[in-house]
């Protein structure tokens, strides 16, 4: 093999994902795999496809070789359960020489093709755990459906906690997950924490009567902003925007993410509709644009399992966008306000955190500093390339444990 800029041998990496490509943990892993092959190392993500069902799309993107399978999946099972897509994956990928396997999460999709690799080819398996599926409080019982809540979370859990012992390394997003993880039994020397960093270099801070101007938005006034694909607690956002608008009048609320019929009959009964912009799903590329036009980010997290489990991807692109954050005092959220400065944590009630929006919504200048503190750790603390020469230690010990 070749040399490195790390000084250690090229490595070939393969990325199993169970999302839809750049959705949730796909950011996860093409953020990583950017930065090992910034390193000379070469990263292949496979993730399924958000519409081919029979045949692949391959490309390369920023050195990554981007793999989005075919699924024949639909709405929320398209996230990693397609038989045809395990098969074609196990199938695809055995033939190819990989150094490690890198499987984000149990899904199927998963499992089954990194569970092949490393008995057939003897190829080191490390496992990533991002988010906490099932048990108690798991995300599968904030799902809708009681088919989805209730039917679905043994095999969820089943998955989640029964296999990963097989892995040489399991690789762990939060704390939470940490002592998850040691309560199954996985020795503490093969459990490493890798939190999720910062993307500095997609996101950056952008002018904010710009960016207000390109998205037809008035150039004046305090101005909140939620993002995101899964909105567990956007709830909680809005009718904290209600209590923080009460006292601030002329707030407006940005909503950027899947068009979400309840929050909208919730807009409608507490009399927002003039007040809150739904601007739908958007290209990843669009979203530093809305960040940019926002002077406070919401980032709500009600104090459950699922939440205590997570490391929000989003949490750093919020640093990066050089924005103060309003949260919650959830999992590893804790350490990294009271540390850092970069927001307030409030309480879960609407009151609670419609206060801590509206103080700083009502004081533009200590959210401005506490923005440019958000943007100064991003890069000195959690951009994704201090994370790399950890996840390759990780690798390098899961080969010696292989050998």
């Amino acid at each position: 093999m070749s040399g490195t800029s790390d000084g250690g041998p090229r490595l070939r990496v393969l990325m199993l994902n169970h999302n839809v490509v750049w959705r949730s943990t796909f950011f996860r892993a093409f953020y990583l795999a950017r930065e090992l092959a910034d390193l000379g190392h070469e990263a292949t993500i496979a993730t399924i496809s958000a519409s081919r069902r029979l045949r692949p799309q391959t490309y390369e993107l920023e050195n990554v070789r981007i793999v989005e399978t075919p699924d024949l999946g639909i709405g929320l099972a398209r996230t990693g359960w397609d038989p045809w897509d395990t098969f074609w994956r196990c199938r695809r990928f055995l033939g190819e020489g990989f150094d490690i396997v890198h499987g984000f999460d149990c899904r199927p999709v998963v499992l089954a093709p990194s569970l092949l690799l490393s008995r057939r080819r003897r190829i080191p398996w490390v496992s990533d755990w991002a988010d906490c599926w099932g048990g108690e409080g798991g995300a599968i019982s904030q799902r809708k459906s009681w088919v989805g809540r209730v039917a679905f979370r043994p095999l969820e859990t089943w998955l989640e906690e029964s296999f990963r012992h097989r892995a040489r390394a399991v690789t762990v997003t939060s704390r939470t997950l940490l002592e998850r993880a040691i309560g199954l039994g996985l020795p503490r020397s093969s459990v490493h924490y890798l939190p999720s960093g910062a993307n500095v270099r997609t996101v950056t801070v952008r002018d904010r009567a710009e960016c207000r101007l390109s998205l037809g938005l008035p150039v004046d006034g305090p101005m909140a902003c939620f993002v995101g694909w899964v909105q567990y607690d956007l709830e909680l956002a809005i009718r904290a925007f209600a209590v923080a608008r009460a006292g601030i009048p002329g707030a407006r609320l940005l909503l950027v993410g899947p068009r979400n019929r309840e929050a909208a009959r919730l807009v409608g009964d507490l009399g927002l509709s003039g007040a809150v912009t739904d601007f739908g799903p958007r290209p990843f590329e669009e979203i530093p644009t809305f960040l940019g036009a926002a002077d406070v980010l919401l980032l709500p997290m009600s104090d459950n399992l699922m939440n205590r489990a997570r490391g929000p991807i989003k949490l750093g692109d919020y640093l990066a966008a050089g924005r103060a954050i309003v949260a919650n005092p959830v999992g590893d959220l804790v350490e990294i306000f009271e540390r850092d400065d970069v927001g307030l944590l409030a309480g879960e009630t609407p009151e609670s955190y419609g206060a801590a929006i509206a103080a700083l919504l009502g004081d533009r200048d200590r959210a401005d500093r506490m923005g440019s503190r958000a943007r100064a750790v991003a890069e000195e603390r959690y951009a994704w390339r201090h994370l790399a020469p950890a996840l390759l230690d990780v690798y390098h010990g899961a080969q010696e444990a292989s050998s």
